[in-house]
């Protein structure tokens, strides 16, 4: 799993843990945020993921060894030629994008170390009669940052690459580059008229301001042109993502900080609870355990269980100091200790002055510590444990967020 996509997971945890919680707006605007995060398309990763994409014999092969600087992928007169698809990956590639790789089934990769943190993936011609070729098209289309579809200058008009896949994906267009390969086999004063024509079809397809290469990948001179401009449009389309995911992280980063202030989480300490409980039900079952039926014993120690949960609530703060308040007012903790006395007065006999028997002392406080463990603590234990869950959400989303960051930078 990559580090972007551990980050987005763990805003969606915090923000259903904060649901019930915090003020509903502020879930609304938390769950709202971290949908912008989870609807981003492409690769949430470090790397730039680009399929090379195109018609029959447009040179998508040419294009990747051009782009690589040598032979990564084989070419053939033979059409169709790529049966295939290939992935030219950075060689210290992120786990994550071997698992995309597997997910979609290409199998086929060629390390490198010239293009640091691009992936480019030479895939099935889309006019192939292989019907399988177009599946593999669409189904790598939303899980990738960009898409290079190369034309050729015969068949860039081709109404089946326009009708079936170009148009219909005009909704996309924010991740699609052009490229007309082959230009070598244009004469010069025909290169423009077919730029032109190129940019009024996909305008015509609702790609408002498309974005043209005109490269010569394999020229039969040797002589290439335009892939220098290519490549750095490519790095500066990475530099653009690493952009955007520092964005994406420092929004999550950011909306999981609004959580955490609204549910009072900011500056948060341990309550220790446990500690203060142990010590304060041996003081309470000892003391009614030993004390004469009808001594102020009982308002003594119901004093202590109210001020146990009112210095949890304002230490608690936030929503969860109301849950604690609205769940334990005060004549709620007496009615709770008062049916955990009776509930002794019933089964444990008392002597004739008025006190339980030495040999039944520990009946009592058994049953006493039975009860409020019951009624008290583990209703309150619920309270805190969700308000801990919460807190350690928030906690680990910052670390996941500054490891993100640090890999993105590195």
């Amino acid at each position: 799993m990559t580090d972007i996509i551990k980050v987005v997971e763990g805003l969606d945890l915090v923000v259903e843990m904060a649901a019930g919680v915090v003020h509903p707006d502020d879930v609304v605007r938390a769950r709202t945020a971290a949908g912008r995060t989870r609807d981003r398309r492409g690769y949430l990763g470090g790397t730039l993921v680009i399929g090379i994409i195109g018609g029959t014999g447009s040179g998508k092969s040419s294009l990747l060894n051009a782009l690589a600087g040598r032979m990564v992928t084989s070419v053939s007169p033979v059409r169709p030629h790529t049966t295939r698809p290939l992935a030219w990956v950075p060689a210290d590639a992120e786990p994550g994008l071997d698992r995309l790789l597997d997910d979609l089934g290409i199998e086929d990769r060629v390390a490198q170390s010239d293009f640091p943190g691009v992936a480019l993936l030479d895939v099935a011609d889309v006019d192939s009669i292989e019907k399988g070729h177009r599946e593999q098209v669409e189904a790598l289309l939303p899980r990738i940052d960009a898409v290079i579809w190369v034309l050729d200058p015969d068949k860039y008009s081709d109404p089946l690459l326009h009708r079936e896949f170009i148009s219909p994906l005009a909704d996309s267009a924010d991740q699609f580059l052009f490229v007309l390969n082959q230009i070598d086999r244009l004469a010069r004063s025909d290169r423009v008229s077919v730029a032109d024509d190129l940019k009024r079809r996909l305008i015509d397809d609702g790609i408002p301001d498309p974005i043209v290469f005109h490269t010569a990948a394999d020229p039969p001179d040797g002589e290439r042109h335009g892939i220098g401009d290519l490549a750095e449009h490519l790095r500066l389309r990475l530099d653009a993502k690493r952009v955007q995911l520092h964005a994406v992280i420092a929004e999550a980063r950011r909306t999981a900080r609004d959580v955490a202030a609204s549910a009072g989480l900011l500056g948060a300490t341990p309550l220790g609870f446990e500690e203060r409980w142990k010590t304060v039900l041996a003081e309470v079952t000892t003391t009614l355990a030993l004390a004469e039926e009808g001594s102020p014993a009982v308002e003594e120690v119901l004093v202590t269980l109210q001020d146990l949960v009112g210095d949890l609530a304002n230490q608690a703060a936030g929503p969860f100091a109301q849950r604690i308040r609205s769940r334990f007012p005060g004549e709620e903790v007496e009615r709770v200790l008062r049916q955990a006395v009776e509930e002794v007065d019933r089964e444990v006999p008392r002597g004739e002055a008025g006190v339980i028997v030495p040999e039944r002392r520990a009946d009592a406080a058994g049953l006493l510590a039975d009860r409020l463990q019951r009624d008290l603590a583990g209703p309150l234990r619920e309270i805190l444990w969700e308000r801990s869950s919460l807190s350690a959400s928030v906690a680990g989303l910052a670390v996941e967020a500054a490891q993100a960051e640090a890999k993105l930078r590195a």
